[in-house]
């Protein structure tokens, strides 16, 4: 019994020496007021305990939330994309050792410089992401998907291929490459390449367990590509045939709709027109 009452007020005595240690931290009460100012929406203030936090505790174990909450804020509260490009900077300086860590920390900083219209600082972010993406495929896909439409947006079209074609043929679930391969051939036919479209979409519709929504989006984009070639049946049939699981059936209905008044196709004839 006494050695049952002793272990008691031992644990009794080391919970009260924690919770005193950890109270008399130097960033404590700041973590604490900040957390609670964030939570009642007041972001000024929470920012300025965030910020005291980072100061006095150089090695404290919640650094990462006030950094996270610090870039959080700038972006989405103050709309303040310089000092958020400064903020993450400095973060990844202090978590790069942890590659998850880091790859979240140079997308989202790529992600504003593209914001902020500079093209070259975002794909220096999204290649540094690259290194940190080594071990992980999931990220690697979004690294890769994210990099080819940025490079499509400066219309470096090779880029864009390689990219995409790189992605797809990487070790990443079905659903992922069905994605990089419908990016592939949107990609051809922004710049009018429709053969070339076509090849990704058929090897995206050899891929087992692939969403319906992607299948969809794929057929409706084949369905493109047949009525740029004026084969009007052909792209019927393809529209008819995802009526229920394209994510959006009323822009399948207009174009179905649309095709009542399309001109017939080249090489068939016009009939004379007889006047009575």
């Amino acid at each position: 019994m006494k050695r049952i009452l002793l272990l008691i007020l031992l644990a009794t005595a080391i919970s009260i020496a924690v919770a005193c240690s950890n109270q008399s931290s130097p960033g404590r009460e700041d973590i604490d007021q900040a957390r609670e100012a964030y939570s009642k929406g007041f972001y000024l203030e929470a920012e300025k305990d965030y910020e005291r936090y980072l100061q006095v505790e150089p090695q404290g174990e919640f650094r990462k939330e006030a950094w996270d909450r610090l870039s959080e804020i700038s972006v989405t509260i103050k709309g303040d994309y310089d000092r958020a490009v400064v903020l993450l900077e400095a973060m990844y300086l202090e978590l790069s050792a942890n590659n998850d860590e880091a790859w979240q920390i140079m997308f989202q900083l790529g992600e504003i410089f593209e914001e902020l219209g500079n093209q070259q600082k975002a794909i220096e972010s999204f290649e540094k992401c690259y290194i940190h993406a080594a071990d992980s495929p999931d990220n690697m896909y979004k690294t890769q998907l994210r990099m080819a439409r940025l490079y499509r947006s400066m219309g470096n079209y090779d880029l864009v291929t390689i990219t995409l074609e790189g992605c797809a043929a990487s070790d990443i679930d079905s659903e992922y490459k069905a994605r990089c391969l419908y990016e592939l051939a949107q990609s051809y036919t922004f710049i009018s390449s429709w053969n070339q479209a076509k090849r990704p979409l058929e090897m995206l519709f050899e891929l087992e367990n692939v969403s319906e929504e992607i299948k969809a989006m794929a057929v409706f984009l084949l369905a493109d590509i047949y009525e740029n070639e004026r084969d009007y049946a052909k792209t019927r049939e393809l529209l008819e045939s995802i009526l229920t699981t394209y994510p959006n059936p009323k822009v399948v209905e207009s174009r179905l709709a649309s095709l009542q008044h399309a001109p017939p196709p080249p090489d068939v004839p016009v009939p004379p027109v007889v006047n009575k």
